[in-house]
Order: structure tokens, then C-alpha cells, then sequence
């Protein structure tokens, strides 16, 4: 018991962490994703708009499939089919951040893909 009424305070945690903050993602963006999705995030004729995530998810931001991705992209994978996402294995580097699942578990994740995940989430349009 003692467990489960600590992981939403580890979640909740993580979420104050400077290093995962938005203003951190933003800086994680423009490093490593500026380049193809553009300053502003909106893309172009091949690259999606990040700024259309929870639009395109219904109305409600997809935190675990974004956080699915992005930590995927870290480690190489495929982005869409015939387009290929950069390697961003510096992504998975430094320390480890928990965050809460919906099914209420916590799930370890790289502190740069949870703050590049918060950062997203300030852009939705």
C-alpha cells in the first residue's frame, strides 16, 4: 500500500523537475528537432505538425504514445512508413524520470523525452 500511494508523488515529482520542464524540451527541440519540423513546430509537406498532436488525437493529448515515440525515435526507429527519424540516441542519455501511466502505474522514462514530451504539450493548437 505504502507503494502505491507513493507513485503519483514520484509522478508528481517529476513533473517540477527542472530538467524535464518545458522550458528544458524547448531547448532539447530546437537542438534536435528545429531542423526538419521547423521553429515553430508546424512542419512541412513531409514532416507533420507538432502543433496538431492532440487535434489530431481527438482533443485530448496522447502523453504514453508520444512518450512511446519519442522514446523510440532515441533509439532509431522508424518514424512513419518511408520516413525515416534521426538517430537522437543522446536523448536516452542522463538521469531517469518516472511518469504516471494511465493505468496509474509509473513508468521510468530519459529526463530529455519527458521534458521534449512537456514542451509539445505548451504548443498544441
Amino acid at each position: 500500500m505504502r507503494i502505491a500511494l507513493g507513485l503519483p508523488l514520484v509522478a508528481a515529482l517529476a513533473g517540477c523537475s527542472p530538467w524535464t520542464s518545458p522550458q528544458a524540451g524547448r531547448a532539447l527541440y530546437e537542438q534536435n528537432c528545429a531542423t526538419c519540423h521547423g521553429a515553430d513546430a508546424r512542419g512541412g509537406a513531409q514532416v507533420p505538425d507538432l502543433t496538431q498532436i492532440t487535434a489530431r488525437a481527438g482533443g485530448t493529448y496522447p502523453q504514453m504514445r508520444i512518450l512511446d515515440k519519442l522514446d523510440g525515435y532515441a533509439q532509431g526507429q522508424t518514424a512513419y512508413a518511408g520516413a525515416e527519424m534521426p538517430n537522437f540516441g543522446d536523448l536516452l542519455t542522463g538521469r531517469l524520470s518516472r511518469v504516471q501511466t494511465p493505468s496509474g502505474l509509473s513508468r521510468p522514462l530519459p529526463e530529455k523525452i519527458v521534458a521534449l514530451d512537456a514542451y509539445l504539450q505548451t504548443i498544441q493548437r
